[in-house]
């Protein structure tokens, strides 16, 4: 039996389906993950051969610095709890659910792509420093996990996701949830520019939700690692490349201004694949390109979200 926890969140609304057999995804009224008895009562009754662990307090860099005592402590204790009882219970197989922000803020150029050795090659960046402690800290405890009580686990690291289902228009979107809805409101309202703030000129990697679903699904399949993983996609481009791609894929024809103003974040921190493209030689079979998957997410935002 499969045990997915955030089964009802982003990642795993796209992941459930993938996954297919015996699946047990409890909803939060169902599964306090901060309650340690609670989650110890469910894998005792339960006993997951694979333990899938999505939940998470996530959110963008507007809510992560409004709230950094609140994601570094939820996510402390959600993660704490899983491992206490995966320690006591011992799945076959711990697959757990990391972030690029763990990686450090600032490498010198010739570091980039950066590999799964250098996440503690330096301080995370300020913007995410608190939910980069805790999915620092969730890597630790797997590693302590498998050396002390032998629990095999993978920790997956994917970039920033976007996709169908994605937070749009709330303050916890990512830029691509926030740029759909931006560039979607400017073209229905026929505004010849949209708004952004910040400079456009940081770098990002976005993963389609649907190719980690695709990953996590292999990974059940697979053998565990006992090691983290990077994922993401083969693009590394600005904020601003990424708001063009985002209004040519909405057929708008305005303009995106970049106010200068507001918090850019983390300036790059893109990931190499070479380690994915070893353990799934298919990873580049299964990433969807950029603009296809901008026109499916934008599809489902129309015939989900939008109005009029």
């Amino acid at each position: 039996m499969i045990l997915v926890t955030g089964g009802r969140g982003f990642v795993g609304r796209a992941t459930i389906p993938a996954l297919g057999g015996d699946v047990v995804a409890p909803t939060s009224d169902e599964l306090n993950l901060t309650d340690r008895d609670a989650v110890a009562d469910y894998f005792a009754t339960y006993k997951p051969e694979i333990v899938v662990h999505l939940a998470a307090r996530v959110g963008g860099i507007t809510v992560n610095l409004s709230q950094p005592a609140d994601f570094l402590l939820e996510n402390v204790r959600m993660d704490a709890n899983v491992l206490s009882a995966s320690a006591n219970h011992r799945p076959r197989h711990l697959i757990l659910m990391m972030s690029t922000c763990m990686y450090p803020d600032r490498l010198s150029d010739s570091a980039y792509p950066m590999t799964e050795n250098q996440i503690e090659d330096g301080p995370p960046p300020p913007s995410n420093a608190a939910y980069a402690a805790a999915k620092r800290t969730l890597l630790h405890g797997a590693r302590a996990l498998h050396d002390q009580y032998r629990v095999e686990f993978t920790a997956l690291i994917p970039s920033n996701l976007y996709g169908p289902g994605d937070h749009f228009g709330s303050k916890a979107s990512h830029f691509l949830a926030a740029a759909v809805t931006k560039v979607e409101f400017a073209r229905r309202a026929k505004a010849s520019t949209v708004e952004f703030f910040g400079t456009g000129r940081a770098l990002r990697q976005f993963l389609l939700v649907d190719d980690l679903a695709s990953v996590i699904a292999r990974v059940v399949r697979a053998d565990p690692t006992n090691r983290a993983v990077n994922i993401a996609p083969s693009h590394n481009l600005s904020i601003k490349e990424l708001a063009e791609r985002v209004s040519q894929a909405a057929d708008f024809h305005g303009e995106g201004r970049f106010s200068g103003v507001g918090p850019d974040g983390q300036y790059r921190k893109d990931v190499s694949t070479s380690l994915l493209e070893e353990i799934l030689p298919e990873w580049k079979e299964i990433e969807t390109p950029l603009d296809d998957g901008l026109r499916r997410t934008i599809k489902w935002y129309r015939d989900n979200v939008a109005t009029g």
